[in-house]
């Protein structure tokens, strides 16, 4: 965890504001609790934020007077930071109302067990692949170790989630889960749907697997059918969503959009509610397949806008009304990009941890062969390969720092949201610019105005 000079020199001044006689005793689970907050919003660094707020959640309540005081002679607003920190306890509660694998900290790796697939969807990454030499059940376990052990050093934990191509294809799938099964892994799969049976269903909930998402991408048979290539793929989803249900499992819908379903969010949202389904709604990313058909499938800047305004709109109007959850949280993942300011600390608390590009920080991709990708969508860019070293070994490189602390170039680095931001989906840009770094292509914001309307 990385701390600015500034921090570091406000840690050290409240601490010798500290009786001596607590010093030794408070400041190593300050520190630990700075970090932690840090890491629940997926940060590498410590914020003023992080370290005021977590502060008076190891302060006990008797204390916390003589606390205000002292800060107060510093001139830091403690009500404030106070307001913080009960705000960002209530909305991480949330996340234990579906599955531990959505608590802060979980780091979640799209596991690309495959190339094959029964489908042949016209945005699929996997499409344009050759069908690559797969790994060994054997060889995949020991991935996984790796990966879990380099979190556990970091008190962290990762969840799996078996995609591919369609992971249903290969037969050692069910040995996968139930290895992580075992193990107490948190884990998911990710399918369209084809040949998500009952057998397979039962074992998801046997070994209390997090969650499962199932692609569906439109309402209506035919658009369904082209979208995905495969003439009975609504059917195929709708049949695996009642599956799922059937064993209670956490259902998470996983609708692209694109030209072709654009004008049915609204009715996909619908369709997800009604069957008890968490909507997780993604814009469609300029690359491989994508790319190829950019011209009939891809969305222009203003659709770009109008995706995000859906989103937001789901998102904040929920949490005014106070009902932030762990489903609100399932809207602002991939708000790709985020130019939103909350107005108020509550807002920002509900909102923080999965906004904008979560590269490094909460996602990762394993290639087919080892390779890391930043992200859990393919790149060009690789940041090493799990088979010749440890995930911990890859966290502490230049590169996986740069994109976890967003480091990003040209506008987006003096951009007042690039904080929620994150400049926008890095795949999206590599494939426009050739730089995982550049700034985000489709990004109409125009940062020459300030925000007026925000509260403390």
């Amino acid at each position: 965890m990385d701390w600015s000079n500034e921090m570091k020199e406000m840690f050290e001044k409240v601490m010798s504001m500290t009786p001596e006689t607590f010093r030794e005793s408070i400041k190593p689970m300050w520190k630990e609790a700075a970090e932690k907050t840090a890491t629940l919003r997926n940060s590498g660094f410590i914020s003023k934020d992080d370290l005021i707020s977590s502060l008076f959640e190891i302060t006990p309540q008797a204390f916390q007077p003589t606390v205000v005081k002292d800060l107060e002679t510093l001139g830091i607003d403690t009500d404030r930071y106070i307001k913080i920190s009960e705000a960002r306890k209530a909305y991480t509660r949330t996340w234990d109302e579906l599955s531990g694998a959505f608590l802060p900290g979980v780091y979640h790796f799209t596991i690309y067990l495959t190339d094959r697939c029964n489908q042949n969807c016209l945005h699929c990454a996997a499409a344009v692949m050759d069908k690559r030499p797969e790994l060994p059940t054997e060889t995949w376990i020991d991935i996984i170790e790796n990966l879990e052990q380099s979190l556990r050093k970091q008190n962290r934990r990762g969840c799996y989630i078996w995609f591919g191509g369609e992971p249903t294809i290969r037969k050692d799938l069910k040995d996968l889960i139930k290895y992580c099964g075992d193990k107490g892994y948190y884990q998911a799969v990710a399918t369209n749907g084809i040949l998500f049976n009952e057998e397979l269903a039962k074992l998801c909930a046997d070994v209390k697997m997090s969650h499962v998402f199932i692609s569906y991408d439109s309402t209506d048979p035919k658009r369904a059918a082209k979208i995905r290539g495969y003439p009975k793929a609504k059917e195929a989803a709708e049949k695996a969503i009642e599956m799922a249900s059937k064993y209670g499992l956490f259902i998470i819908g996983n609708a692209t959009a694109q030209k072709e379903n654009f004008d049915e969010l609204e009715t996909l949202k619908n369709y997800f509610d009604s069957k008890g389904v968490i909507p997780y709604f993604r814009p469609l990313i300029k690359q491989r397949s994508a790319d190829k058909n950019w011209e009939e499938i891809g969305l222009n800047m203003d659709e770009y806008r109008q995706f995000y305004d859906f989103k937001y709109k789901h998102v904040i109007e929920a949490i005014r009304k106070g009902e932030g959850s762990t489903l609100n949280k399932f809207y602002t993942w991939d708000m790709v990009p985020f130019m939103e300011c909350p107005i108020n600390d509550k807002e920002r608390a509900a909102i923080e941890w999965g906004t904008g590009c979560q590269a490094c920080r909460s996602i990762s991709g394993i290639d087919i062969n080892g390779d890391v990708f930043p992200c859990d969508y393919p790149s060009e860019l690789t940041l090493g390969n799990v088979l010749e070293q440890g995930f911990d070994e890859i966290m502490e490189t230049e590169m996986f720092k740069a994109i976890r602390d967003r480091k990003i170039k040209g506008k987006c680095a003096t951009c007042h949201h690039l904080e929620l931001c994150g400049g926008g989906c890095r795949v999206h840009a590599e494939n426009e610019t050739g730089d995982f770094l550049a700034p985000f292509p489709f990004c109409w914001h125009k940062n020459t105005h300030k925000h007026e309307n925000q509260e403390n």
